[in-house]
């Protein structure tokens, strides 16, 4: 295993284990527009997905088939001559260390070299109808990332497809999901048992999936048994749009929030934060969204999840959909409570489904791009760590479904993974952020790789990138 510490040299010397004291009360400070100045003026506010295509270091973005090239922080230049089949994801599928992308118009866009890219038209041989999302996963632990789509409506609800990477960059389907609405498509191995499970958000007060891997890439719907399909109870469950997994409580176990459309009638799902219980408890979850602090907008859409304070809590944004409802921006404030801190970070566009996060400038605060504007991060005093991971071997080269804990001194963990897709149709910057409030001691990292080996690196440097590649 390689790593490599941008910034400062990376010394294994003091581990100190973090103390993470939330931000209660403290006041947040308001988001820059810096759109316009920064030559984003024209990027849409279509779907977004950050990925660093050229491999300079720099976050590039990709926005309803435009491709914009970060420019050492400083500016976007669109580059002229890509033009992506639509929306989509970035991950590396033929795993020769470049970003493709994959378009929700069914083409398979290979990098080459980091310059340009080529269309691999055979590449996926049908899509379901009404593709809504897309996400990668490495189903069957091949080391080859595959694709899940998600089929609409239209004429009636349509199934899901799973694509299996064949290893040569083309495609085969090997699952189809039941005929359901689907709409957002996260992943995450929330029973950590080395492989990657796969929900799916339902729209049209259909009960949302849990597909558990039994790690060959058979896929089984257990949501009701674990309590995240919805409450049903009265004769419905919820019009969720986007989903997204974050540990919420520093648990060291990944968390769920469900984001529901609602209309006013009560029988109809609001958004749920689930909390993972576990092992112990079957890897079920628990309900905790009535205590959280969430007021009701009825047209709640897009999820995407950052710690934006660097105070070592996973925070929350949410986008809308209908005039007159505004996305929000909620401040993880300890045990299961929210803050709405909208008017004060001033990031609340209308209508739409565009929210991804990246530190762009690579400053070490996430800055966020929603409906059609780039939100550059104030920034602070809080201090930070960013980790890139490569994979080799049966290790995908994208490295999703990797998982990176820091251990804190109260029983605590700072946990993140390294994801495709979030919400609806989003992708935040692969590069994994973790915010560590006032420490500035070095730290111990534990990365659990999805072919089940787990490494630990110590002293580690705060308000430093890390690069690690498995061998």
């Amino acid at each position: 295993m390689k790593y490599f510490a941008r910034s400062a040299a990376l010394l294994f010397v003091f581990v100190s284990l973090v103390v993470i004291t939330p931000s209660v009360g403290r006041t947040a400070s308001p988001f820059q527009d810096v759109t316009d100045e920064i030559g984003l003026a024209g990027v849409g506010g279509g779907y977004a997905a950050w990925g660093d295509y050229n491999r300079d270091g720099w976050v590039d973005l990709s926005v309803d088939g435009q491709l914009w090239r970060n420019e050492n922080g400083k500016r976007f230049i669109r580059v002229e001559g890509v033009a992506f089949a639509g929306s989509g994801v970035w991950g590396d599928v033929d795993n020769d260390g470049d970003l493709d992308f994959f378009a929700l118009g069914g083409i398979v866009h290979q990098n080459v070299d980091g310059a340009s890219f080529k269309e691999i038209a055979e590449a996926i041989p049908e899509m379901p109808k009404s593709p809504m999302n897309a996400t990668w996963a490495d189903v069957n632990g091949d080391g080859f990332i595959d694709l899940y789509v998600t089929g609409y409506e239209g004429g009636g609800y349509h199934p899901d497809f799973l694509f299996q990477n064949q290893g040569d960059a083309t495609f085969k389907v090997t699952f189809r999901g039941p005929a359901t609405p689907g709409r957002g498509v996260t992943v995450c191995d929330y029973d950590e048992d080395g492989d990657i499970d796969i929900y799916v958000s339902n729209y049209r007060l259909v009960p949302n999936a849990l597909l558990q891997n039994d790690g060959t890439g058979k896929l089984t719907d257990v949501a009701k048994a674990a309590k995240v399909d919805g409450d049903g109870g009265l004769g419905a469950w919820g019009h969720t749009i986007g989903s997204s997994w974050g540990d919420f409580d520093n648990d060291g176990h990944f968390d769920l929030f469900a984001g529901n459309f609602s209309h006013p009638p009560a029988y109809q799902d609001r958004p749920k934060f689930y909390q993972n219980l576990g092992k112990e408890k079957g890897w079920s979850f628990n309900d905790l969204s009535g205590g959280a602090g969430l007021h009701w907008q009825e047209s709640y859409a897009s999820p995407a999840l950052a710690d934006f304070d660097n105070d070592g809590m996973l925070d929350l944004f949410f986008t809308t959909v209908y005039a007159g409802d505004r996305s929000v921006m909620y401040r993880n404030k300890g045990n299961w409570k929210f803050e709405n801190v909208t008017a004060a970070v001033k990031v609340d566009r209308p209508t739409t489904y565009q929210a991804a996060w990246a530190d762009f400038d690579n400053d070490g605060y996430m800055d966020i791009l929603n409906g059609g504007r780039l939100f550059k991060n104030p920034g602070g005093t809080h201090r930070w760590l960013k980790v890139r991971l490569s994979g080799g071997g049966k290790v995908n080269r994208t490295a999703f479904g990797a998982q990176v804990r820091i251990r804190l001194a109260d029983k605590q963990t700072v946990t993140r993974q390294v994801e495709s897709a979030t919400g609806q149709g989003n992708q935040n910057d692969l590069t994994l952020h973790f915010g560590l409030g006032a420490h500035d001691k070095a730290v111990e990292l534990e990365i659990r790789w999805p072919d089940g080996s787990t490494q630990t690196l110590k002293g580690v440097k705060t308000n430093s990138t890390l690069s690690v590649e498995k061998e």
